[in-house]
């Protein structure tokens, strides 16, 4: 979570693709930051933790936390949109389909209060952290593409030993047939010969 709008924007920068990002919707809040490993689906976010970044995100908006309630906006951080006009720490979207919101949240005690025990001030490299992360995406991109290689080429194997049975199958169909046919002819060709003998042995 970031204190004011420039660690807003360091955080917009070096947020890695599938944090989530919380704010209240249509006031100047704190950008408030979930990161789960592993999560790709922004709607499986657990009920219970959706309800404390909801509360988190309305108790550090100064106009947020003043008013009765607010509804939550939240999406993936690859969402995002920064142009080099925007003022520092605003963002728009680049999907404003993949947005989500929870309407009228109110403050609760009971959820916040406990948030607030267990708060830990950390410093980190966001940048060395982002960095981090990409080289990790990159690598899990290219396993993936050399897997896909891979089972292209298996496939490709595989359609071409089918094609090559296939036509080893028709060939040998085709042989026999022919073998069949000629058998036929001799038969026709010794029968004839033996009919001639015999009206031969009968003159």
């Amino acid at each position: 979570m970031g204190k004011d709008k420039f660690e807003n924007e360091d955080l917009i920068q070096y947020s890695f693709p599938k944090d989530i990002w919380f704010h209240v919707d249509d006031l100047s809040s704190a950008h408030v930051y979930l990161r789960l490993e592993g999560l790709d689906d922004i709607d499986k976010v657990p009920v219970d933790l959706l309800s404390e970044m909801c509360q988190l995100t309305k108790a550090n908006s100064i106009e947020g936390s003043k008013k009765k309630e607010v509804a939550i906006v939240y999406t993936f951080a690859e969402n995002l949109l920064k142009e080099s006009d925007m003022q520092v720490g605003a963002v728009s979207f680049k999907d404003f389909k993949a947005k989500r919101y929870v309407k009228a949240v109110h403050k609760d005690k009971e959820v916040l209060n406990p948030l607030k025990k267990s708060k830990r001030e950390e410093f980190p490299d966001l940048q060395a952290l982002y960095n981090d992360k990409m080289k990790d995406l990159i690598k899990a991109e290219q396993r993936e593409k050399t897997f896909a290689k891979i089972k292209e080429k298996e496939q490709e194997a595989e359609a071409k030993k089918k094609i090559k049975e296939a036509k080893m199958a028709k060939e040998i169909k085709e042989k026999e047939m022919q073998e069949f046919f000629e058998k036929v002819e001799e038969e026709k060709v010794q029968n004839t010969d033996d009919n001639e003998n015999l009206l031969d042995d009968f003159w």
